[in-house]
């Protein structure tokens, strides 16, 4: 008997195993049948002779030896696209060779005798402010050294430090500087606009400068010109006037010229000598970047827009957008008030910043040699000489303009001298400019585009055909294996 139940034990157990056999090659079927309806309308290129019922293991072997390596070369070019991608390189190419240059405003010109106050109203002044006989030197000194003042020449006040000078603090020495300043009608003559005489004192301002008080053109009215050549822009005479200079200032005679675009606020000056003719062409170069460039952070694109806010470093003059050039005169203020506590408003536009008064100028001397340099973040690997400066951590403008200034010099003849004046005719050398335009090399849609490329390369797919199989992955294989072999398993159980 007991060999009985030993031997329908034997039978039993087998028919278990045959039946578990059977189950498990009925779920292979399933799975591959499952699979293969998939691949059957499957967009990615030989997927489908992985699972074809026909095909040979050896055939189906090398199969998946090519879709192995596809997809690696996929995977390979698609990192290197990426990385291309992050790098986010520039390129700047010509947009437009002849740019009509009516578009701009034609620029702001601004003129500055070197020596920068008018002695003869000296004895006014002394009037206004009721200077007594003992002031009176101290006053001539202070004065004298702003007529020879700029930023940089803050050794001026040099002969200031020996001196007493709480006697004359009280005084408000930029208003002073700014009533002893040369007028329009002192300083300016002949003035021509587009060929046209026009009175002096209608086209200049008053404007203040790191130069100190001068008087500009254009900068509110914004007039624009299409004509181009010598006379067709502006002509002014500058009148020396040398009797009317501080005796105690021996600097070079001259002027100085300031030619900037509109909203700037300073910019390298040409140097102008008495008893010549200087003819100006000036030139202009446009350089923008595209939209698809303000989407990186501007240390990666080189520049700001108008009222783009990037450090403490880059800042901008109060009331004025950002530009390079308002950027390094906001610089100078902030170094000012770094050694000194204060700043000069007489080279400045009005601002919160405490002004500099009389007993502030000795420290402005004793700093001077540190404002001498200018340093750019960065510079110290490709200079040979370190000198202490500022750091001014300006970048240009996302929309710049560049001019371009040729200056030619005639010196006059002996009878064509007019009380040491010079004459100044600023004009269009062209009527078109050139524009760059800045741009990603590699965008987002570049690389999409890329994409696209290598997976139709590679695969043969498209995109659609990514997305179906990480649907069928995603979706319909665990839905499959759900609805098919859950159920089963947990009636078992039960």
């Amino acid at each position: 008997m007991k060999t009985n139940q030993a031997t329908r034990a034997v039978q039993n157990r087998g028919v278990l195993i045959a039946w578990q056999e059977q189950q498990e090659a009925n779920r292979e079927t399933v799975w591959m049948q499952f699979i293969r309806r998939y691949t059957m309308g499957s967009h990615i290129h030989g997927f489908y002779q992985l699972f074809w019922p026909t095909m040979r293991q050896r055939m189906r072997l090398l199969w998946a030896l090519a879709l192995l390596s596809a997809f690696s070369v996929l995977l390979y070019i698609t990192y290197l696209l990426g990385e291309r991608y992050e790098r986010k390189h520039f390129h700047t190419v010509i947009d437009n060779a002849h740019w009509p240059i009516q578009n701009i405003a034609f620029p702001v010109v601004i003129v500055c005798n070197n020596n920068r106050v008018n002695w003869s109203r000296l004895t006014e002044i002394m009037q206004r402010y009721n200077i007594s006989s003992d002031q009176q030197p101290l006053l001539k000194k202070v004065l004298t050294a702003y007529d020879a003042l700029s930023f940089g020449r803050f050794d001026v006040f040099d002969p200031l430090k020996d001196e007493d000078l709480r006697t004359l603090n009280h005084l408000n020495f930029t208003q002073i500087a700014s009533e002893m300043a040369w007028r329009c009608d002192e300083l300016l003559t002949d003035c021509t606009w587009q060929t046209e005489s026009r009175n002096c004192c209608e086209l200049f301002r008053p404007r203040r400068l790191p130069l100190g008080s001068c008087l500009a053109f254009n900068e509110e009215e914004k007039r624009a010109t299409v004509e181009t050549g010598k006379g067709t822009g502006l002509i002014v005479r500058l009148r020396l006037n040398e009797a009317k200079h501080a005796p105690g200032n021996r600097e070079p005679k001259g002027f100085m010229l300031n030619i900037v675009e509109p909203g700037v606020w300073f910019d390298y000056s040409i140097e102008l000598l008495p008893d010549l003719e200087t003819s100006i062409d000036v030139g202009a170069v446009f350089h923008y970047y595209d939209e698809n460039t303000f989407s990186l952070h501007s240390q990666q694109r080189k520049c700001l827009r108008d009222y783009e806010y990037i450090s403490a470093n880059a800042q901008t003059l109060k009331g004025l957008k950002y530009m390079m050039e308002n950027c390094i005169a906001e610089c100078q203020q902030l170094y000012l008030l770094r050694y000194c506590n204060c700043t000069l408003d007489l080279f400045y536009p009005h601002s919160d910043y405490p002004a500099c008064q009389l007993k502030d100028l000795p420290c402005l001397a004793d700093n001077n040699y540190l404002m001498q340099n200018y340093e750019q973040t960065g510079e110290h690997p490709y200079v040979s000489q370190h000198d202490p400066g500022l750091i001014c951590d300006c970048l240009h403008n996302c929309n710049s303009l560049t001019l371009i200034n040729d200056a030619r010099r005639l010196l006059k003849k002996p009878q064509h001298l007019v009380n040491h004046s010079t004459l100044v005719n600023i004009h269009y050398k062209r009527n078109y400019i050139l524009v760059y335009k800045t741009s990603l090399i590699y965008s987002w849609m570049d690389l999409m585009v890329s994409f696209g490329a290598i997976c139709q390369l590679c695969l043969g797919c498209s995109i659609i055909g990514f997305l179906e199989l990480l649907y069928f992955a995603l979706i319909d294989v665990p839905h499959f294996y759900w609805t098919r072999f859950v159920p089963r398993r947990f009636g078992r159980t039960i």
